[in-house]
């Protein structure tokens, strides 16, 4: 299989900047070319091609297959949202642990594009009050007293929202509607079909997957290795996704609206990037 379908396998989901937007607020003592709306048009038109090492760890050592050893392409933009989607967080912690590299090389790769005098803020929130998610930073931390000029850029994650969160909200409250959003989740994060065919593959492609799952698996406290042994990975997203309804249900209570109000607010498809500059 081809270094695209692994890349794919792994939720390398290259992001069209046609589908981003950007919202600034201009401030009059910035550069023109330092301006924040400007650093963020730039990061969704520019393209890099970005080297890093796919490497998860087994038994305490690490595999230096020289087929781990990978090249990203994109825009700027689509390439931090990717890093942020691929190293999620449940907890704080990483879910999977096999794109920690790809993350450092996009930070690198966007840090040394950026002019000086800026901050990017990278998020992807799924809803309000999610257990899990990513956020890091590129660049220095802007002084208190900077003049700051921002912008924001919001771009496809590559996870589907659930088609039937409102319908779900309506007849089944909070209940169903974490069900929907978790089987969404899990099926953005460990994409079925292209598990099932690294699985039939050849190493490190069917190594990596069986990797995630485990990962995942014993995150959310389930059984999926007859699963995955059979190549099912339909049944070992079912029930992944069971898991994680129940935490996703209790996110959704915290956020103190209604069910219908709580579906509305969905952002699984978006990746948020700010970005800060600012004068002396």
């Amino acid at each position: 299989m081809s270094a695209t379908a692994l890349d794919a396998c792994l939720c390398l989901l290259l992001i069209s900047a046609a589908a981003v937007t950007v919202v600034s607020t201009p401030a009059s003592t910035a550069n023109e070319t330092d301006r924040a709306d400007a650093v963020a048009e730039t990061l969704t038109a520019a393209t890099a091609d970005v080297p890093y090492t796919l490497q998860p760890v087994r038994d305490g050592d690490a595999d230096t297959n020289p087929e781990y050893e990978r090249v990203a392409h994109g825009t700027l933009v689509s390439l931090l949202a990717d890093a942020a989607v691929r190293t999620v967080r449940v907890d704080g912690e990483a879910l999977t642990g096999t794109s920690e590299g790809f993350a450092a090389a996009v930070r690198a790769t966007v840090a040394d594009r950026l002019p000086a005098r800026t901050r990017v803020v990278v998020r992807w929130r799924p809803y309000p009050d999610a257990h899990l998610g990513r956020a890091f930073t590129v660049g220095p931390e802007p002084p208190a007293d900077a003049d700051m000029n921002a912008a924001t850029v919001r771009a496809p994650s590559g996870v589907d929202p659930p088609a039937n969160a409102s319908v779900a909200a309506t007849e089944g409250g909070f209940t169903r509607l974490g069900r929907v959003v978790a089987s969404s989740l899990v099926a953005g994060l460990l994409p079925p079909e292209t598990g099932r065919l690294a699985l039939a593959d050849d190493a490190p492609l069917d190594a990596l997957v069986r990797h995630r799952y485990r990962r995942v698996s014993a995150r959310y406290g389930v059984e999926t290795a007859g699963a995955i042994e059979r190549g099912d990975t339909h049944a070992a997203n079912s029930r992944i996704a069971a898991a994680m309804a129940d935490r996703v249900v209790g996110d959704l209570r915290r956020d103190g609206g209604s069910p219908s109000d709580t579906a509305s607010s969905l952002e699984l498809d978006t990746v948020e990037v700010s970005v800060r500059t600012w004068s002396p």
